[in-house]
């Protein structure tokens, strides 16, 4: 199941392992008993957690809806990879949600070859300030190399819209935001999403460069119950080598 899991990942974007162990801190402890290491340590640490504060400093910890997107676009190269942790989920609501961008980008390059290149050319600024911390960067939405889709880097809650502003003209502005919204649409589409309800003990491997997360907004009163996500990013090089030395 471990190897079936890895290896979909890999080659979907998307992958789930249900029944792990599920109290707080195991994700470290699979990914180790699993020898996927080391951790892609940044600015919250090698390991996130994601639960409900009343005074959040982070879109991801209130129960509002997440709309899709990809994790730290300000970093210079965003985490390849992550494996996403339910601990519980008691609270009604907050389906997970997973869309394949890829799809919706070649989509666009088939069709609309001058959205493609305003989503492949145009640097989007985005920028974010977690306590501590100033990120900021600027990049395009999708990345290539050569003629392939790389990666596609995109949040739309921590874009820099008043850089935006000086970086390019009303014109070219409103070109992008046009390709980017046909972008936006085509991800949402039900036959490129995939949305479940997590359960306690369920851990989902998600490609950051091609598949974007999100959930649904979820009830914080009545009688109680959590909801406790933690998350730990890798790189794909790492699983790749489990991959290999299975073989």
């Amino acid at each position: 199941a471990v190897v079936s899991t890895q290896s979909t990942g890999m080659q979907y974007g998307l992958a789930f392992l249900f029944n792990t162990p599920q109290e707080p801190d195991d994700l470290l402890k699979i990914l180790y008993n699993l020898k996927i290491t080391p951790y892609w340590d940044n600015m919250f640490g090698i390991l996130s957690k994601v639960s409900f504060q009343r005074d959040p400093t982070n879109q991801a910890f209130n129960n509002q809806r997440l709309a899709a997107h990809t994790d730290m676009p300000y970093y210079t190269q965003t985490p390849s990879a992550y494996f996403f942790h339910c601990v519980a989920n008691e609270l009604d609501g907050g389906e997970s949600f997973w869309s394949d961008t890829f799809s919706a980008v070649k989509h666009i390059r088939d069709t609309e070859p001058d959205k493609y290149d305003l989503l492949t050319t145009i640097l989007v600024p985005f920028r974010q300030y977690p306590k501590e911390w100033h990120m900021a960067g600027r990049y395009p939405t999708v990345e290539l190399m050569g003629d392939d889709i790389y990666r596609v880097r995109d949040c739309c809650f921590v874009i820099d819209t008043y850089q935006f502003l000086r970086d390019y003209d009303a014109e070219t502005r409103e070109r992008w935001w046009q390709a980017y919204r046909t972008l936006r649409l085509l991800m949402e589409d039900p036959a490129r999403t995939v949305q479940q309800k997590l359960g306690a003990g369920d851990l989902v491997l998600i490609d950051n460069w091609r598949v974007q997360h999100g959930r649904n907004a979820f009830s914080v009163g009545g009688a109680g119950g959590r909801r406790a996500m933690e998350v730990a990013y890798i790189e794909w090089s790492h699983v790749q080598n489990r991959l290999l030395k299975m073989e």
